[in-house]
């Protein structure tokens, strides 16, 4: 399993040129059936819309990528769409680009650019994490070892999501899988193997970008 990007939560701008009015809208989805139900509303709310284009790619393998013009000449709404997702490299995301016509025709070139210009607004807005595949992992120490093991964690930047304090101390982190060996080794020296370890089965956990 590989980390990935994607948005943390919907979003929404607006754009308007040469009159049309353009809604940009963001969303975090996991499954096809999940984007054809977002849709359906949006279809539902904006049924007085000139064209609801959309776009979305799904963190698979082989990745599963879907677009739609909705109407507009072939290849100028949902492929822009597309691309300016692609090209930020984000997955389990669906970009909707609705147009209220504003009476003035903006050719294939204006068309491109506005639907791929609504899906760029909308993701510069919204905030973006990673999907970092971790192990989970809690660590049981002594009190005499957690303070030395506390300073050596401050000092590599690894902040425990959760520590409980009984009869001893367990720390729970979340760790890349790809760090974990050195992480555990590092573990077991800094607390001269007195420490004992519970592995839980990974995950994906957020990492907040932007």
């Amino acid at each position: 399993m590989e980390d990935y990007k994607t948005v943390l939560s919907p979003d929404q701008t607006e754009i308007e040129i040469k009159k049309s009015r353009f809604i940009n809208m963001v969303f975090h989805i996991e499954a096809e059936e999940e984007a054809e139900a977002i849709l359906a509303e949006i279809r539902k709310k904006h049924y007085k819309a000139t064209h609801v284009c959309w776009a979305y790619v799904l963190n698979s393998n082989p990745r599963r990528q879907k677009a739609s013009d909705d109407g507009e000449p072939a290849g100028t709404a949902g492929k822009p769409i597309l691309e300016v997702i692609d090209h930020r490299d984000l997955k389990d995301v669906l970009v909707v680009v609705i147009r209220y016509f504003g009476g003035i025709k903006l050719g294939t070139g204006g068309l491109i650019r506005a639907y791929g210009g609504g899906a760029t607004d909308v993701l510069n807005h919204c905030s973006v994490i990673k999907k970092q595949f971790s192990d989970q992992l809690q660590v049981v120490v002594s009190y005499s070892s957690y303070g030395g093991l506390s300073n050596g964690l401050l000092e590599r930047e690894v902040i425990p999501v959760k520590e409980d304090f009984g009869e001893n101390v367990t720390l729970s982190f979340e760790i890349p899988v790809a760090g974990t060996a050195a992480f555990l080794a590092w573990i077991e020296d800094k607390t001269n193997g007195t420490a004992s370890v519970i592995q839980g089965q990974p995950a994906f956990v957020d990492v907040v970008i932007t």
